[in-house]
């Protein structure tokens, strides 16, 4: 992660979650944690969290290719970045699909920074827009769209809403089920 960047502080993870995960997550991840704590960075787009937070919602809204996938990151337009068989994978809630982005973990933490690379790779760009439109979201929030885009509903910033992203996901795999 680049220091000279912003992160917004949420909390710093207990030592019991960092040797839980040590061996299970990339090395760079757990010294991300070590050093910054859980938080929000790239302009609020990217939301370092707890896996632990967020296992039971992974179920709900991913069937897994390999066993035991953890989620790393969730974004600010309500999808989630897992660390899958030492690959970093996109979930992409709001269109269903899933996508790998690199082997290991390397280079997504500069990327990230990138508007090009979340508008092309990760299809984040209305975060932005939405961003000026509605304001920052806080760490348990995202924007949504509503309706769903399963749904019929448009993918126009107009139709973006601030939502709390663990429900607005949960809603998302409920209505339109898991990704595969």
């Amino acid at each position: 992660m680049n220091k000279s960047v912003d992160f917004h502080f949420a909390h710093k993870p207990e030592s019991d979650l960092i040797a839980k995960y040590q061996s299970l997550l990339p090395e760079n991840l757990i010294n991300l944690w070590q050093e910054n704590g859980f938080g929000a960075t790239a302009e609020g787009y990217l939301k370092i969290v707890n896996p632990d937070d967020f296992g039971d919602l992974l179920k709900e809204v991913y069937s897994p290719v390999y066993k035991n996938p953890i989620v790393m990151f969730a974004t600010g337009m309500a999808d989630l970045i897992i660390w899958e068989n030492n690959y970093t994978v996109l979930l992409n809630c709001r269109h269903g699909l899933s996508k790998v982005l690199e082997s290991g973990l390397k280079y997504f933490l500069e990327d990230i920074y990138d508007k090009e690379y979340v508008d092309e790779e990760l299809k984040g760009g209305n975060y932005f827009k939405a961003k000026k439109q509605l304001g920052e979201i806080g760490y348990d929030e995202c924007y949504g769209y509503v309706p769903l885009l399963g749904l019929g509903g448009a993918e126009k910033v107009e139709h973006l809403q601030k939502v709390k992203i663990k429900e607005h996901l949960s809603l998302i795999a409920q209505t339109l089920g898991k990704i595969e």
